[in-house]
């Protein structure tokens, strides 16, 4: 509880006489004196004879010595972590101690001390001094100091009790009756019933440590010649054990009469302190609410001071920008404070609503439009798109904060912003990125740690950016050195979006006449075991890959001859295909012989998604038969990356001939390189590719358990955790369920499960490697009863 006996300043009885009288006695220091302003304390500027400058301090008789030796202490160390920084210094006794006690006339014993004085401009006192760059250049200084205090530590830290203790503020409460103005007194109100539920709880959980908490307009000092300079920071006299939000709130609370943008104070502070001690997401996210109580709680203390204080002599000379400010911030509301302070920092902006959330249609349909006009009308999952602000391991948020379990990104394999891929991504940007014309160890170690386990032909990385430009890359090798511009791909393949991959990618141009085919790229039947027409013969391999035979013969006709056989062995835009046994290495027989390469599209297939590191590997194909692998999405873990491994020897060749000088500007770079790594760490660490396996596994059982009570289902395959969910309207026809395929895919997001389609009638199913049997129940529940609706 604030009593009456906190709200008195009580202020040293010393006269001038009493106090030049005492220093020169104490520390043989004399001078020109001039009174300072001070809450509590007695302050004097004493120009000294012997040329020093300094302030000297006595204590108000309540203060306990704990108070003053925190102080003294913190400069000290303030001074070994960051000399540059213009705070005051310590300057001790003839004796050598860093006070001294006195005593009044009345036998009361205080502590006096004193400081070196700083030069400047008391920041509030020059009108331009209210800039944007002088506000951010304050937080720079506040976060400066911050983070010299973030290690110190002193057993009174947590025991200065006064007034302006944010993490205190509910103290105040009964005395917000003192507030005159009805209408302030009702926001003062509103404002520490929520500090109570909301604010103070929340303020808790960011990180804490000892703080200046002090460092509002009144204590800063600005350069007299640059305003936008600030060159001090004074009166440590409310430091504690504290949130590191009490410093920016403090710093950002100098208002000035002739602006009414409160957010725009607090962005520039906070971006200023961020640069030098960065934020953390629950520490952006509170700054509103802080400033709000912050406001509110200095409205509170000049009143009640006012009211109590019989002395007639204000603390405060004009305390009025606290109400204003209070109450134009309060009007701006948190959601666009929010908003733009995570812009100013450039933290991700999460959602678009207001506070009551009533305004989030009309904010949705803006950002959509807005989405048009500038990226054009892109491609999306769904008949009105999602607006996705941040994900976390499984699942997917909404701008209003709906969650959604993601069933299809195969691009998060470990989960979305795993925490120690993002810790990676950032030590390394931090030190250095840059590309491979340089020696790194990071790109070495990658390279070598991803080709640990396979054969000595496959020996060499080349880097790049996506899974587009892996194969891009794969494919122009192939055709260098075989001398052949043909390639065979299977059926409604899907191999990237450059020229020559889009060429490779049948499913964007199957359903075209004969005659715009591309001329050189030939198509092979997909092995489809479910419905093909060898589904059930024990011949299937061979018979499935004499279309290899009728492929290569076709090319011929045209001129051409295979370069390479690009084959996701996953078959995943074929609709998650379980080729039969040895059918892989048939084809890569047949091609080879006709002098081409085989290249292992792993970009889909790779990286622990079957159930083994290699793709290609779980579904067969013979390391002997593959010559380049290539890689993109899940290795990066979304942070853009691509490779194709190959040969020394190839790459040699490659080299030697038509590319002698291979680069790439953004592949491999360090930071790319450190991600990879981050994610061969988890996936190794957490077990993720057995444990992936077993949790596929039950996936697939329990959808083969709904196909017994649902005949919409067809089939289910898939290894891993690639599932293919194959829907039809008869099973005896096997007539694809096209349109309860789209139904399902959009029930199925209006129950917060996100699922996608790898043929018109293929649920393609890629959930994240860490999920457990928890998310595969939430999945198969609400797969059930979108099934029951379809009936």
């Amino acid at each position: 509880m604030i009593t009456d006996a906190l709200l008195l300043r009580n202020l040293p009885n010393f006269s001038p006489e009493a106090t030049r009288r005492l220093v020169a006695t104490r520390y043989g220091i004399e001078g020109t004196y001039r009174q300072l302003a001070s809450e509590r304390d007695l302050s004097w500027r004493i120009e000294g004879t012997d040329g020093r400058d300094v302030v000297v301090k006595i204590s108000n008789m309540g203060e306990p010595e704990g108070v003053v030796d925190l102080q003294v202490k913190a400069l000290n160390h303030i001074f070994e972590r960051d000399p540059a920084l213009p705070v005051p210094r310590v300057v001790p006794s003839l004796s050598g101690a860093p006070y001294e006690w006195i005593e009044d006339e009345r036998g009361s014993r205080h502590m006096v001390r004193v400081l070196t004085f700083l030069p400047g401009k008391v920041m509030e006192q020059v009108e331009e001094a209210f800039s944007a760059g002088t506000r951010f250049n304050i937080g720079v200084m506040v976060g400066r100091l911050a983070y010299a205090l973030r290690n110190f530590f002193h057993p009174y830290a947590g025991s200065n009790v006064h007034l302006w203790d944010i993490s205190r503020a509910l103290t105040l409460r009964p005395q917000i009756a003192k507030v005159s103005n009805v209408r302030l007194r009702q926001l003062c109100e509103e404002i520490f019933e929520r500090a109570e539920r909301f604010t103070l709880p929340r303020l808790s959980k960011t990180r804490r440590q000892v703080v200046h908490q002090d460092s509002h307009g009144g204590n800063i000092l600005v350069d007299p010649n640059d305003s936008t300079s600030p060159v001090g920071i004074i009166d440590f006299g409310d430091m504690g054990y504290n949130s590191i939000v009490a410093d920016i709130v403090t710093a950002s609370e100098t208002f000035s009469k002739f602006d009414d943008d409160p957010i725009a104070y607090l962005c520039d502070v906070t971006s200023g302190f961020d640069s030098t001690y960065p934020l953390e997401e629950n520490e952006i996210d509170l700054l509103f609410d802080a400033m709000l109580l912050r406001l509110a709680m200095a409205t509170v203390i000049v009143e009640a001071r006012e009211a109590t204080d019989e002395s007639g002599i204000p603390h405060i000379e004009n305390a009025s920008h606290y109400p204003r400010m209070m109450e134009l911030l309060s009007r701006q509301g948190r959601t666009q404070a929010v908003r733009r302070l995570r812009q100013a920092c450039r933290f991700p902006v999460y959602g678009a609503m207001s506070n009551d959330g009533e305004h989030l249609a009309t904010d949705y349909d803006v950002l959509r439009q807005e989405r048009e006009a500038h990226l054009g009308p892109i491609w999306h999952f769904y008949d009105k798109p999602l607006h996705i602000t941040r994900a976390h391991g499984a699942w997917m948020y909404a701008a209003d904060g709906t969650a959604y379990l993601d069933v299809y990104n195969n691009v998060p394999q470990i989960g979305h912003c795993h925490p120690h891929v993002a810790k990676a991504i950032y030590r390394q940007a931090s030190a250095l990125n840059t590309n491979t014309r340089y020696m790194c160890d990071v790109a070495v170690e990658y390279a070598a740690r991803l080709t640990a386990d396979l054969p000595d032909h496959l020996d060499t990385c080349i880097f790049v950016n996506s899974g587009s430009e892996a194969n891009d890359l794969a494919m122009q090798i192939a055709m260098s050195l075989s001398r052949h511009d043909g390639g065979l791909i299977v059926d409604q393949a899907y191999h990237g979006c450059t020229e020559l991959t889009s060429a490779l990618s049948n499913e964007s141009w199957r359903h075209l006449p004969a005659d715009e085919h591309p001329r050189r790229i030939e198509t092979l039947m997909a092995p489809d075991m479910y419905r093909g027409p060898f589904a059930n013969d024990p011949q299937a391999a061979a018979k499935y890959a004499a279309d290899a035979d009728r492929a290569i013969a076709a090319l011929r006709e045209r001129g051409h001859r295979p370069a390479a056989f690009m084959v996701d062995t996953a078959l995943c835009s074929s609709g998650v295909l379980r080729a039969p046994e040895n059918y892989f290495n048939l084809v890569a027989e047949k091609v080879r012989l006709a002098g081409g390469f085989v290249i292992a599209d792993e970009v889909q297939a790779g990286c622990g998604r079957l159930g083994t590191f290699w793709g290609f590997r779980a579904n067969g194909l013979r390391d002997d038969n593959v010559d380049f692998i290539s890689m993109g999405k899940p290795i990066g873990n979304g942070h853009p990356l691509g490779v194709v491994i190959l040969s020394s020897a190839l790459m040699k060749r490659f080299l030697n001939g038509t590319y002698p000088q291979l680069f790439s500007t953004f592949g491999g770079n360090t930071v790319a390189c450190a991600a990879g790594m981050a994610v061969l760490d988890v996936i190794e660490r957490e077990d993720l590719i057995r444990r992936s396996a077993a949790i596929g596994d039950y996936l697939r059982q329990e959808l083969r358990r709904l196909a017994e009570r649902h005949a919409i289902i067809g089939d289910v395959r898939g290894l891993g955790m690639m599932t293919g969910v194959e829907l039809v309207t008869d099973r005896l026809t096997k007539e694809p369920a096209v349109t309860p395929t789209e139904r399902l895919v959009e029930d199925m997001l209006a129950r917060n499960i996100l699922i996608g389609k790898g043929t018109p009638n293929t649920l393609k199913l890629r959930p994240p490697l860490i999920w457990s049997r928890n998310e595969v129940d939430i999945f198969v529940s609400a797969f059930d009863g979108s099934l029951g609706r379809q009936q």
